[in-house]
């Protein structure tokens, strides 16, 4: 059970009691679709356009079902039988941002992300929030969803500045829930590798 929420003290993370806190964990994939997991070549959007294609407007209801379905309640408390208490939680920003109305949040894009931090949470499993893509690309591979295989994050300020701001939103969201453990002296996670 969380005991207040995680905060950096020296090189120990520790509870509001200052108790040092452990975090033994996994990772879900469950906000975004890499191509190992989900078996298509190429990257996410790549596989939601196709897959638009072929069912039309039905392509998101078969979307929205994935996300519902991929990581549920069984999936928590499979990782709470194992002792974890920490998952990490990779996100594509495509789900609270638009390339084409940039700054603008898709409040819809978090019923998915907070379903599976509540899930977590009720399991006693702290969550840590991964923004595995960034706008721009923050490289060319495909598991940062990048259409174009360059890696424009990092030559471009406004590509940084919209990453600084979405997180500016998730921090606002989650800044009151002690389960979330990215937050109030813990540094986000963004997958920022440039190969």
């Amino acid at each position: 059970m969380a005991t207040g929420f995680l905060k950096v003290k020296g090189d120990k993370i520790v509870d509001a009691q200052g108790n040092a806190v452990v975090l033994r964990g996994a990772a879900t994939c469950a906000l975004n679709f890499e191509n190992f997991i989900f078996g298509y070549p190429g990257h996410e959007h790549q596989f939601r356009a196709s897959m638009k294609k072929v069912l039309g407007e039905d392509a998101e209801y078969f979307f929205e079902r994935l996300l519902d379905n991929f990581f549920t309640e069984a999936d928590a408390k499979y990782f709470a039988s194992l002792k974890l208490n920490c998952i990490r939680i990779p996100f594509n920003y495509r789900h609270l941002e638009d390339d084409m109305n940039p700054r603008v949040l898709k409040e819809e894009g978090f019923k998915h992300l907070d379903r599976v931090v509540d899930l977590c949470a009720n399991q006693n499993i702290y969550t840590i929030l991964d923004m595995h893509t960034a706008p721009g690309g923050h490289n060319g591979d495909w598991h940062s969803d990048n259409p174009t295989s360059y890696a424009a994050f990092w030559d471009y300020k406004d590509h940084q500045d919209r990453t600084i701001w979405l997180w500016e939103q998730i921090a606002a969201r989650y800044k009151d829930n002690p389960y979330v453990a990215g937050k109030r002296g813990m540094v986000p996670m963004v997958c920022l590798t440039q190969h």
